[in-house]
């Protein structure tokens, strides 16, 4: 596989406050744990993977003037992600993610990301996106509707630019609707895809169908235990999931298996190719309590690679 295009990662840069417990108390009390503060955000997430996976990647988001938005710059110049669109804000907080887990049961999360109403699509982004000769955009559903709109009318503009979106978040993942015959490509899990559809999304024609029916031409629809489904060309794909022998965190790996499967996409693999590498990629990310793997490279990928 060779380099191929630039990327340009349009999202939430934050950090998690991740606290897990292994005491099941259906009171929620006050219980003995572990917290972390780990680097997350979907935009993070994504160039960081894309960025192993062999890209030049470039990351737009907004941090707070704190600590946080230290933490999070330092962090993404150490792994060589292009900052110069990483901008400082002196209105907002850094966004973050609180993250309660424990056994048996998904994890629950509050966040704050008001700051991210600081990321606009204006003329310096489309002229930086121009001069570097940028050809995909990765966006996260968290963008505001006025972003949303200048970033599709730019595409409109300029059609031979790829868009990936990803839905993010249950309650945000109908957003991009309105754009759905403009994405290239676009990924959501089994709650996203039922908030978009209307009713319970399954890995079935059925569901496929109807999200082509909205508009959405290619796009992944991850289903936890049940694996995942895509449509690519108007042909659908199902795969078992690649589950480890031990889940670590969940969060993190619908970024990993998309990163994955773009990386397939956008090098000329065949579907059933660009799905084994997202599920790898899925699989590592579920072993860590980082919401990005470090063991994930190009010849990783290759070294996987189906014959």
């Amino acid at each position: 596989m060779e380099k191929q295009q630039k990327i340009l990662c349009i999202g939430n840069v934050s950090v998690d406050i991740k606290a897990f417990s292994m005491l099941d108390d259906d009171t929620e009390a006050y219980r003995d744990g572990t917290i972390e503060l780990v680097p997350g955000g979907v935009g993070r997430g994504m160039a960081i993977n894309l960025k192993h996976l062999g890209f030049d990647t470039y990351i737009y988001s907004v941090v707070g003037n704190d600590i946080f938005g230290d933490y999070l710059r330092h962090g993404l110049e150490a792994e060589n992600i292009n900052t110069e669109l990483l901008r400082v804000s002196h209105t907002h907080e850094t966004a973050l993610f609180s993250v309660m887990s424990k056994p048996n049961s998904h994890s629950s999360c509050i966040y704050s990301t008001k700051i991210l109403s600081e990321i606009v699509f204006d003329e310096s982004i489309k002229e930086f996106i121009k001069k570097e000769n940028i050809k995909v955009l990765v966006l996260d559903s968290n963008l505001s509707e006025e972003t949303f709109a200048d970033i599709y009318a730019f595409k409109k503009d300029n059609p031979d630019i790829f868009i990936f979106q990803n839905a993010t978040a249950p309650d945000i993942a109908r957003k991009t609707m309105k754009y759905s015959s403009l994405i290239n490509l676009f990924a959501c899990n089994e709650h996203e895809a039922k908030a978009i559809i209307g009713e319970k999304a399954d890995p079935v024609l059925e569901t496929a169908d109807k999200m082509q029916a909205l508009g959405y031409k290619d796009f992944i629809i991850t289903f936890e235990d049940r694996g995942v489904m895509v449509r690519i060309d108007g042909e659908t794909y199902n795969a078992p999931p690649y589950t480890p022998y031990k889940i670590v965190d969940t969060i993190g790996a619908g970024d990993a298996l998309a990163s994955g499967f773009l990386t397939g996409h956008l090098t000329g693999e065949s579907v059933k190719q660009c799905v084994h590498y997202g599920l790898i990629c899925a699989k590592e990310t579920l072993m860590t309590r980082q919401t990005v793997s470090s063991l994930l490279s190009r010849d990783y990928l290759a070294a996987y690679k189906n014959n």
